[in-house]
């Protein structure tokens, strides 16, 4: 999907460090400018003031407008229409950026200089007063604490709205994206990645079955240590390099809490160890893996093709390919396991996330809320793709989206009625029964404790990802990046403590 843009692999050095400097030097000015503004004794943290929020007299909504900037107007459109016809007099403007990203190709990657063009935009706009209400998280950097002053902390709309009760949202889903105890970042759709382990290796699923209840990217290589030895022809899996490592295990080595970071020994052997089984075919799109589209769901030939080749198949949880693997003889893969960190957290990455405009006037506050709220019903939010909604009405879908008690055949009603049973011949049972099978496999991922693959702010996310890949190119030694990472890492957290 057009969301879903891939990195390149190749970026030179000199406009990497340009373009942190430069969002170095504008976020540091906007915070200089609005640090005073928004301290935890501000008029908009008052309880005063959130009363207004969220109990207002809904007839101050009439004439009112919000704005909305997102990447994938698609994903928003249909709920504000739906929400202006149930609120008539309330204007929902949805700011697109969708063509610009693009660059007018339809379902084309996002141009990474045109994307931190619109986050220069939004920033500016951010200090000026005239950002939109809702803004789409990548379009903004959330757990950037110089950033966060432009941003409304959402616990305090649930905490203080008498409608919301916690009970009926999947409230792990939102814990796991706050920092320092607050929640900017608005999450309607989450993914995250079940394992599965290639069952013509023997005794593999055997081994993988003790993690049955989550297996850390440091145990899954080590698993693959065990077995590669007697299987060399063979790699740890189809997307796995060395970045999987910070995608996956990076509270390891960054803590912006504590403001630790240590890319020491540890990180060096384990970004060569993984240099060592990364497939040369490697290909970093792992949303898009052969095995991942419902209409290549029924080449069997491709299973037995990644079955030759490597140990385990990172899944998605948005496709439902081994979420109905109850004849497990038809499978070269199965076993799904969740991936976690040292803590037993289901390792999340969230799509289709809002931040909340702090400097927005009460009532548009108010809408926003009423809106998102309104959004995360499952007849109001329509997305083209299967993921993880946070409510927990939402979230008995494949899904996670933060509401409980959503019935399942509506679930399938709205998201999967164009893929029946049909689409998997291996599965014996009716359509009752795949959709009671894939909800009680799925429930159980739903209520783990969980936590976003990145907490950190994306200036850093860049500086790993740039010396990542140099490193994987050759172009550095494992020594030299971790060095790297350290000296820059360093120099931001540094920048931000000022």
């Amino acid at each position: 999907m057009a969301q879903y843009f891939m990195v390149t692999i190749m970026k030179t050095t000199t406009s990497q460090y340009m373009r942190i400097i430069s969002i170095l030097l504008i976020i540091a000015l906007a915070f200089a400018i609005v640090g005073c503004s928004f301290g935890a004794n501000s008029e908009m943290f008052s309880p005063e003031y959130i009363e207004q929020i969220v109990n207002p007299d809904r007839s101050l909504f009439y004439g009112e407008t919000i704005t909305v900037a997102t990447s994938w107007p698609e994903v928003i459109n249909r709920a504000a229409i739906l929400y202006m016809d149930a609120n008539p007099g309330v204007r929902i403007i949805v700011n697109s950026y969708y063509q610009t990203l693009t660059q007018g190709v339809l379902f084309g990657p996002f141009v990474e200089r045109v994307l931190d063009s619109v986050r220069l935009e939004i920033a500016t706009q951010l200090m000026a007063g005239s950002a939109p209400t809702l803004i789409e998280a990548i379009l903004a950097d959330p757990f950037d604490p110089r950033q966060a002053a432009f941003f409304y902390d959402w616990y305090l709309l649930m905490d203080a709205d008498p409608d919301f009760v916690e009970d009926d949202w999947f409230m792990n889903v939102f814990h796991a994206f706050e920092v320092n105890d607050r929640f900017y970042h608005f999450p309607l759709y989450v993914e995250y990645q079940p394992i599965v382990a290639n069952r013509s290796i023997p005794g593999l699923l055997e081994a993988f079955t003790i993690y049955s209840d989550g297996i850390t990217l440091l145990q899954l290589m080590q698993l693959s240590y065990d077995f590669l030895e007697s299987h060399p022809q063979y790699y740890l899996e189809e997307h796995f390099s060395s970045a999987c490592i910070m995608r996956h295990y990076s509270d390891r080595f960054i803590d912006m809490e504590t403001e630790r970071i240590s890319f020491d020994d540890d990180f060096i052997n384990l970004i060569t160890f993984a240099d060592s089984i990364t497939c040369p075919r490697f290909s970093d799109n792992w949303r898009a893996g052969s095995l991942l589209h419902w209409r290549q769901m029924r080449r069997q030939t491709e299973e037995q093709i990644k079955s030759e080749r490597y140990l385990f198949h990172f899944d998605v949880n948005s496709w439902y390919y081994y979420w109905l693997d109850f004849e497990e003889d038809l499978h070269r893969f199965s076993g799904m396991t969740p991936l976690t960190n040292d803590r037993g957290e289901l390792l999340v990455e969230s799509v289709d996330n809002f931040v909340l405009n702090a400097n927005a006037t009460p009532i548009q506050k108010a809408i926003a809320w009423d809106f998102l709220i309104f959004a995360m019903q499952p007849e109001n939010y329509i997305r083209s793709g299967f993921g993880m909604y946070a409510s927990v009405q939402s979230a008995s879908r494949s899904q996670l989206e933060p509401n409980v008690s959503f019935p399942m055949s509506i679930f399938f009603y709205y998201n999967y009625s164009n893929l029946r049973v049909e689409a998997f011949p291996w599965f014996l049972g009716d359509y009752d029964e795949a959709m009671e099978g894939v909800l009680e496999r799925m429930m159980v991922f739903s209520e783990m404790p969980m936590r976003s693959t990145r907490t950190y702010p994306r200036i850093i996310d860049d500086i790993i990802e740039e010396n990542l890949y140099l490193f994987y190119a050759g172009l550095l030694s494992a020594e030299q990046a971790a060095q790297n990472i350290q000296n820059q890492v360093t120099l931001v957290l540094m920048e931000m403590s000022r």
